[in-house]
């Protein structure tokens, strides 16, 4: 099997909902064979798991010094090249074409044409492949497309797999001149560090945050459970795993 896959599967098993499930799944078995001790030990630690996961402190405890590792895109930054980093999208035509694109990859675009607007003369660099019909970097294309974007200052990267493949693609594009690059905030430090090992140091330009913080402190029913935050654990891990697996291999 392709090392590319060995990592994706890898890293999905890991994730909080897999994990919580695969101790449920082992306590049920252990309660069978008698081990009742063990089994509620283990069901317990899901419990505690799943309410630390999916309420609000914990993921956003973990998750905002990630999205702040770099500070916004500052126009006193001038760039010649904008590097949009893809994420993922649908070959579903009976949507439209913003519906296609997953919010991740939208996020990424519209920070991408504001960066791109931002600096004259630039050029608009989408990124991202795919095996569905048409490329993420195609997808997104079309959005910016239909929302005026001139499409003489697009240049498109469709082969690359992971962020890692963009790196390199990236560099035999822009060569020496100044980019900026955009991915969602949780992505950025490994992106960064990455882009760092091909000797590419681009202006940081992070959008798709998760963790906002309000004047309003919010209702008390704001605490309850809720799926967004068990996201925002699983981007957290899913970085950190990420990001591990690069200082390991000495990058």
């Amino acid at each position: 099997m392709d090392i590319f896959w060995i990592k994706k599967l890898a890293s999905m098993l890991l994730m909080p909902i897999p994990l919580i499930i695969i101790l449920l799944v082992c306590s049920v078995l252990l309660f069978r064979r008698n081990k009742k001790r063990i089994g509620s030990s283990l069901f317990g630690l899901a419990t505690c798991l799943l309410m630390l996961f999916s309420t609000p402190w914990l993921p956003n405890l973990l998750l905002e010094p990630l999205e702040h590792y770099v500070p916004q895109y500052d126009q006193a930054n001038q760039v010649e090249v904008v590097v949009v980093l893809g994420c993922d999208h649908s070959n579903d035509f009976r949507l439209s074409a913003t519906s296609q694109l997953r919010a991740c990859s939208l996020y990424r675009l519209m920070e991408g044409v504001r960066v791109m607007q931002a600096n004259p003369g630039s050029q608009l660099l989408l990124s991202g492949g795919s095996k569905e019909e048409f490329s993420n970097a195609e997808a997104m294309l079309e959005v910016a497309r239909a929302i005026g974007v001139d499409t003489a200052r697009v240049i498109l990267q469709t082969e690359s797999r992971d962020t890692e493949e963009e790196a390199i693609a990236v560099k035999a594009v822009v060569e020496d001149k100044a980019f900026a690059l955009v991915t969602s905030a949780y992505h950025m430090r490994r992106a960064l560090r990455i882009f760092a090992n091909q000797n590419l140091h681009p202006v940081a330009a992070p959008t798709e945050h998760f963790v906002k913080r309000s004047g309003n402190p919010g209702y008390w029913f704001s605490w309850f459970p809720r799926a967004v935050h068990l996201r925002k654990t699983e981007l957290y891990w899913y970085e950190t795993l990420g990001y591990w697996w690069l200082r390991l291999r000495g990058l």
